[in-house]
């Protein structure tokens, strides 16, 4: 069977071409000139020497050019590439040795860069100097695809070590933005999402991306997130769907809702990325009068595995929601036996979603998705109504003095003292305990917080042995380049400052 996931823009194009498909910043586009646009693009990439099957490496905030490369290169039979372009030099010389692209596209700067670290590893091209994305032409019919042909590769972030290409198919990106555009969101073509999370990270990608288009519904992109303009354009553009990560709505939750703001056409949101505090999660609620709906995924997944149903389904704060449609979840322990519900053990999955594998790493494919289970490396548990809890990630457990302890609830505890605005815990090296635990804490603007006040909460919420030994305030919690908290980095900092 031939499926192809260009045919979301075709597919509108023909049936409402006049329908709105994309805004970022004053530049607008209906389905018509987005497939137009995408095949101009295709024709170019063709005279290029892109062939398929070829990648296509797309390093670009969101813009415009980014959505019509990225069509362009699927209506050329290529396979998109797209990697944030906050990746640090090294990482992204890593990934253009490891995908070995037929071309990648930048803005100057970036090419530049580009250019005189890679050689004629790959052909650069400046999108600044070389518009690849404004001529139009005449659509040809899509290439033709098998559902388990790759259609995109997307890079992990890298935060537990070097990035790693996950090879998903039509059919994961087809399953995938069905079941967020009907089963959670319900879309409509009325709809308008809006997001500043990066398309090149699998939840901008698919849950709004792919998804919104899916549905013949619009997108509005922004580059980077500012609080202030995302209220701005919910009232101006009557948004109905935002998606963003935790930070997103932390920052959100503080920010004044001006008098003459309408923001009634609001009505849902999706966090992702990481585990939302439930004290943000319900004051968030309570001020916006718009639900959240978090969910559980990843790349290797394309990602959604769980989500929280906005209707229907009874909402339990704290849970990452029930599985999608086809999707099943085990709770295993070291030896991969089940554990009873109730019980904490690695999550594993298996569903329509599962990615073909890591891109060129056989090994590592093996060890991951082995015995029809995609093994995740997160730890949570089943309620008695088959809603999942994710408890942390596996790699990021501390074991300290024996026990096994999970950084969320240490983080949950401390984020529900007034005055802390973010906290991450993370282990550091103790000879004596094996690690100890650390919590880093970022404050509200012009808040106090003694440290005595953080620990005596802890203490009086927490086991003895999950009570931080110390407290460390930033300015800042450090960030990959897909905005989740750097852990990696904090306990490279809590190394050096022993």
């Amino acid at each position: 069977m031939s499926l192809h996931i260009g045919s979301f823009v075709r597919h509108h194009a023909i049936s409402t071409p006049d329908a709105p498909a994309l805004r970022v910043g004053e530049e607008a586009m209906n389905y018509r000139t987005l497939d137009r646009r995408a095949a101009g693009c295709a024709v170019r990439l063709r005279d290029l020497g892109v062939a398929a099957g070829d990648r296509v490496m797309i390093i670009l905030p969101n813009c415009v050019e980014w959505v019509v490369l990225y069509q362009g290169a699927l209506q050329a039979g290529a396979i998109p590439v797209p990697i944030n372009p906050l990746l640090a030099a090294a990482e992204l010389a890593a990934i253009v040795a490891d995908c070995q692209p037929r071309v990648v596209f930048a803005r100057a700067a970036m090419a530049a860069q580009l250019r005189q670290s890679l050689g004629d590893a790959a052909a650069v091209i400046d999108i600044d100097a070389q518009p690849f994305t404004v001529d139009e032409a005449d659509p040809r019919p899509l290439p033709s695809a098998g559902s388990d042909d790759v259609a995109l590769i997307l890079y992990s972030s890298g935060s537990t070590g070097l990035p790693k290409g996950v090879e998903l198919s039509h059919a994961n990106i087809f399953w995938n933005a069905q079941a967020f555009a009907f089963d959670l969101l319900r879309l409509t073509p009325h709809d308008r999402g809006l997001t500043g999370l990066p398309l090149s990270h699998v939840f901008g990608h698919t849950c709004l991306y792919s998804a919104f288009l899916f549905a013949g519904a619009s997108i509005t992109l922004v580059e980077r997130f500012d609080a202030t303009a995302v209220l701005g354009m919910i009232h101006s553009q009557m948004i109905t769907v935002f998606m963003g990560v935790p930070t997103m709505y932390w920052t959100l939750l503080r920010e004044p809702i001006p008098e003459s703001y309408d923001l009634s056409s609001w009505r849902a949101c999706v966090a992702g990325g990481q585990a939302l505090p439930e004290d943000v999660h319900r004051k968030f609620e309570a001020k916006f009068g718009v639900q959240i709906s978090e969910g559980y995924g990843m790349s290797e997944a394309s990602p959604s595995v769980t989500g929280c149903r906005l209707r229907g389904a009874p909402r339990k704060y704290g849970s990452a929601g029930q599985p999608y449609l086809g999707v099943q979840l085990r709770i295993v322990d070291d030896e991969d036996r089940d554990v009873p519900r109730g019980e904490r053990g690695e999550i594993l999955v298996a569903g329509p979603g599962i990615a073909r594998g890591y891109f060129r790493q056989p090994e590592l494919t093996a060890q991951t998705f082995r015995d029809g289970w995609l093994h995740s490396g997160d730890i949570g548990y089943l309620d008695e109504d088959g809603y999942l809890y994710v408890v942390d990630r596996k790699k990021e457990m501390i074991i300290s003095g024996g026990y096994n302890i999970y950084p969320r609830e240490i983080e949950e505890v401390a984020h529900a003292v007034e005055g802390i605005y973010e906290v991450a815990a993370i282990g550091v090296p103790d000879d004596r305990l094996g690690e100890r635990i650390v919590a880093y804490v970022v404050l509200e603007a012009g808040a106090s917080v003694p440290e005595e006040t953080l620990l005596q909460r802890c203490g009086d919420q927490l086991a003895r042995y999950k009570v931080p030994r110390e407290v460390r305030f930033m300015d800042a919690l450090p960030r990959n380049a897909t905005g989740k908290i750097d852990r990696r980095r904090l306990r490279d900092i809590g190394r050096e400052s022993q």
